[in-house]
């Protein structure tokens, strides 16, 4: 097979050479058009996940909950004329940026006005007059402070810290040529920073938005230092520029691969799919580099170039195919952990990976093949006298010193059992980020201030339309949104409950104290005014999703403004001939039904003519902002309760913490939550298993929990029956008589269920934790699952279960010392350190390959001469092993310059994994050979399962039938190495 593959590829170079670059056009091609970055960080669970779900519940019902922005200062001038001025100004320049929502600030906040006559509240700004003559600042400092909605969620006055929070555009945030509008905010905020000193950024948008930037950044930044450090090091090598050109070709040719099949199959440019371009570099050289080594020995050894060439592809090719795959496979174990994130990540690795073997296997040989002879000098590494110095003490310690040799490996392995039983698990948003990076220190200054800055949701399905405004059940959200807000670590929350409260404060004069549940005797009159206060609401959403698109340029809406909004029109065209009746502002919409038919069509032909003039849709949108504040738009009962789907939601936020204290905080929330909402089912439940189990009298005992067990079980066995219903109420005992009737056991388990409130518990934070504690689960599964799938490939290379032992040991004794190093060191277990282990098993495993097969090789042709072959194939494999060993670790370190704490560990720990691996290999490989049975050596070796080198074909130059096209010309006729 590959004494067929070596003549297909030097008869063919010019076709391959088309191909390739055919190849490489088209990946280019989506590299440019197709590439995108994922932002959004953190979310690693699968789809079928029980987290995801639930979040999946939230965003289907309430939308995304990651697009506020914040911005957050620290100065105790703020209320002062000019500053207060200032801070106006920011959030309105802020607010007519493309793509933002709403902004909401102590600048922008508003009163609600009980207006008794329409029975109905209105909305009005606290401060609009900036001349102070209606409001001096310190009236409009008092009337924020009235509030207490405000405290703590948009100001801390104990430490004199002030929020804006902007409300961003989920679908700007999710496309890579609008996310900018982050930067464009930010940018805004940081030219007023002369007047309120340093500004501190936080929220997801931020997070998600740096962090995609950097990803981008790092990776070219990546590439660039892999080429340089790995071009270095080959000069090193070979001190040849030529040949650090030509493994750059292969290199460079794949990351253009690399970039173009993750943009071709749709992947996204995440953390970790950004590492496989500079890995491609760091994988690739040492395919080059055994393919070199062996092409120089095969040239020492004979001296026909183009029988080299082929001996490589036939003796390196098979085998580096074989290390590529077993890399590969340490890659494709992220298939089966069931997440996204790490199925792109390792489909694409392990695929990229098998075609940097197809690029070195043909672009080597082929551009060898059109270069002249190489010259003494070139071959001059193999005898390097470093390299040389260093074989020769492996083959004096594996030859003389093997019990010692175990006697360390054993005292080592149990120092990393040790020390991997004392790590420990963690995994937060910002885990991979330093304590100085800019980002942390951002939201530590709002957590310090504010508690929580993590999104964390709570919902509540309350099952039935007519208990949303039950004064029992939102007692009970009351109770949990107090109890969750004790714990020091949550921010304040918004619900149903906070809405409710604020509309009680307006109803009776914004008087403070009335922040409280509205009473049941209030409940009725004010039905109309919460019903009449979301109808507005509603209207205003509409308002801005006009203003929105009349900051994009769409200036039809101007129009649409004007004719549904009466008081704007009011306020911009002069002297109007046509009358609107006060009532019909108040209702903020009207049409032709509002007004008499002439009427109407005067308002619509002033309206018209207004809109001819050149700068009308500015002026419109303007007034618009004026009249009703972008601030008015957020508060609204559709944001805290899904009236379809009955459920309250609750607002919140929380510290940053990692997966154990997110665990604790979880049981502690959802403890609190079973508590308050359902106090007696447990106890229900339990007379229930009782009643079920024949005794009867334990009917009564869950009735004497609650009556709505008594209401629900009778309304079920009614079944829609009025008359029954009423008999049930007339005579209560009546529904003892069935009791021991068949329907009794169903309707009572309904009755109790019905009364039962579920809640789920998420939010970003929850799927941060979540996905840890999944991924740490599945990494050790996909770990064992790589060493499975290698063993049984060994298997088949060798044959035996001894030489699978012989091959797997010394590549699990530098995982079991990583783990070591990690509990040592306290470098917690978290997703982007776990993924250490399986890449390094799959890059490890191939130095051992490489090393037995051309074992196995001098075997076959030295009459089974153990010693002499097991020396012989060290010192012609163990340069090459040296030399990639090299390679490996210095290209893996470039990761410890990443600005993601997890880039940095995943660097440093394959780094000193491959180290370790390089010495086990060269070390305990050939002792243990040594060691064990010759018998059993020569057996498992003789006769393989699968053979790794097909018989060797020696060929002649003249075997070759090479296109006169592509003839190489003789060494006579090719030009001296200008080298």
């Amino acid at each position: 097979m590959w004494f067929k593959l070596s003549q297909l590829i030097l008869r063919n170079r010019v076709l391959i050479i088309i191909l390739l670059s055919v190849l490489t056009l088209v990946f280019g091609y989506y590299a440019l058009t197709s590439l995108k970055t994922d932002n959004k960080y953190g979310n690693t669970l699968p789809r079928e996940s029980p987290a995801q779900e639930d979040y999946a519940k939230l965003t289907e019902m309430f939308g995304e909950e990651g697009g506020t922005l914040v911005i957050a200062i620290k100065t105790d001038s703020l209320y002062t004329e000019s500053n207060f001025l200032q801070w106006k100004k920011l959030g309105d320049s802020i607010a007519n940026i493309p793509g933002v929502k709403s902004v909401f600030s102590e600048a922008d906040l508003f009163n609600i006005i009980n207006n008794t006559r329409d029975r109905r509240f209105e909305m009005e700004p606290i401060f609009s007059d900036e001349t102070f003559q209606e409001k001096s600042i310190d009236e409009i400092r008092e009337e924020v402070r009235r509030v207490p909605l405000y405290h703590n969620l948009l100001y801390n006055d104990s430490t004199h810290v002030s929020l804006m929070m902007i409300n961003i555009d989920e679908a700007y945030l999710s496309d890579q040529k609008k996310q900018a509008v982050v930067f464009d905010i930010e940018g805004l905020a940081e030219s007023y920073e002369k007047t309120f000193g340093k500004m501190h950024f936080a929220g997801l948008p931020h997070i998600r938005v740096i962090l995609g930037k950097r990803v981008v950044n790092e990776m070219f930044i990546f590439i660039g230092i892999a080429i340089l450090v790995t071009s270095i090091l080959l000069y090193i090598f070979y001190r040849s520029w030529r040949i650090v050109m030509i493994c750059n070709l292969v290199v460079f040719t794949a990351v253009i691969w690399s970039l173009g099949s993750i943009g071709m199959m749709g992947f996204k440019l995440s953390i970790l799919m950004a590492l496989i371009p500079p890995l491609m570099i760091v994988i690739g050289i040492p395919d080059c580099i055994y393919l070199l080594n062996n092409f120089h020995q095969e040239i020492r050894d004979h001296g026909n170039k183009i029988k080299a060439l082929s001996r490589v592809i036939q003796k390196i090719g098979n085998a580096t195919f074989m290390t590529n795959l077993t890399t590969a496979i340490g890659f494709s174990t992220f298939i089966f952990t069931n997440s996204d994130k790490l199925l792109e990540f390792g489909l694409s690795a392990s695929l990229n990976i098998m075609m940097v073997f197809a690029l070195s296997i043909t672009i080597i040989p082929i551009v060898f093949s059109y270069q002249s002879q190489p010259k003494d000098r070139h071959l001059k590494h193999l005898e390097q006298k470093f390299s040389t110095f260093i074989v020769d003490k492996l083959v004096y310690y594996t030859t003389n010193r093997r019990t010692r040799i175990y006697w360390i490996t054993a005292i080592l392995v149990g120092l990393g059992i040790w020390g991997g039983s004392l790590m420990k698990a963690t995994g937060n948003l910002t885990s991979d980020l330093p304590e100085s990076d800019p980002i942390l220190k951002d939201i530590n200054f709002i957590q310090d201030n504010f508690r929580g800055v993590i999104p964390f949701e709570v919902l509540v399905n309350y099952k039935s339309d007519a208990r949303k405004f039950d004064q029992t059940l939102l007692r009970k959200m009351e109770a949990v949104q107090n109890g969750i807000e004790e714990d020091t670590v949550f921010s304040k929350s918004l619900s149903i409950v906070s809405f409710m409260k604020l509309l009680n404060m307006a109803y009776y004069g914004n008087n403070p104290d009335m922040y409280k549940l509205i009473e049941r005797k209030d409940m009725l009159r004010l039905k109309d005014y919460v019903q009449n206060f979301q109808e507005d609401v509603s209207k205003k959403q509409r308002l801005a999703d006009y203003q929105n698109s009349l900051k994009e340029g769409d200036t039809q809406f101007a129009d649409s403004i004007l004719l549904n909004f009466p008081k704007i029109a009011l306020r911009l065209i002069e002297q109007p001939n046509w009358l609107i009746e006060d009532s019909l502002l108040n209702n903020e919409l009207f049409n032709q039904d509002s007004l008499q038919a002439s009427s109407y069509q005067i308002f619509q032909k002033q309206v018209s003519e207004y809109l001819e003039q050149g700068n009308a849709p500015r002026a419109v949108l303007l007034a618009s902002e004026q009249l009703y504040p972008a601030s008015t738009n957020g508060l609204s009962i559709k944001e805290l309760v899904d009236t379809t789907n009955t459920t309250y939601r609750i607002r919140l936020q929380i510290r940053d913490l990692g997966k154990s204290e997110m665990e604790a905080i979880i049981a502690r929330v959802s403890h609190l939550l079973d508590s308050v909402l359902n106090p007696t089912y447990p106890q229900a439940m339990e007379f229930y298993t009782n009643y079920e189990k024949g005794d009867k009298s334990y009917i009564d005992s869950i009735f004497a929990l609650s009556n709505a067990y008594w209401n629900n079980t009778a309304s079920n066995i009614a079944g829609g029956d009025a008359d029954l219903i009423y008999q049930f109420d007339m005579d209560p005992a009546l529904l003892a008589s069935y009791y021991d009737k068949p329907e009794m056991a169903q309707a009572l388990r309904d009755g109790i269920e019905h009364e039962k409130l579920d809640y789920i518990i998420t939010g970003t934070s929850v799927i941060v934790a979540e996905g840890t504690s999944y991924l740490i689960y599945n990494m050790f599964t996909s770990i064992i699952m790589a060493v499975i799938v290698i063993s049984i490939l060994m298997a088949l290379l060798f044959g035996s279960l001894k030489m699978v032992l012989i091959s797997m040991a010394p590549n699990l004794i530098p995982l079991i010392m990583t783990a070591g190093i990690m509990g040592f060191f306290a470098v917690p277990i978290k997703p982007s350190t776990l993924l250490v282990f399986s890449i390094a098993l799959g890059i490890t495993v191939d130095d051992t390959i490489h090393f037995l097969t051309k074992y196995r090789h001098e075997l076959m042709h030295r009459s089974y001469n153990q010693k002499a072959c097991i020396i012989y194939a060290l010192r012609e494999t163990g340069i090459s092993m040296l030399y990639t060993s090299v390679v490996l670790f210095a290209g893996f370190s470039m990761f410890v310059f990443s600005q993601f704490g997890g880039t940095k560990a995943l660097g440093l720990l394959i780094s000193l994994t491959l180290l370790v691996a390089m010495l086990t290999n060269l070390i305990l490989v050939p002792s243990f050979l040594l060691t064990i049975d010759k018998r059993i050596t020569r057996k498992a070796l003789r006769d393989p399962l699968f053979n790794v080198y097909d018989e060797e074909v020696d060929i002649e130059l003249t075997e070759l039938e090479i296109d006169p096209d592509t003839r190489i010309a003789p060494d006579s006729e090719v030009n001296p190495d200008d080298e």
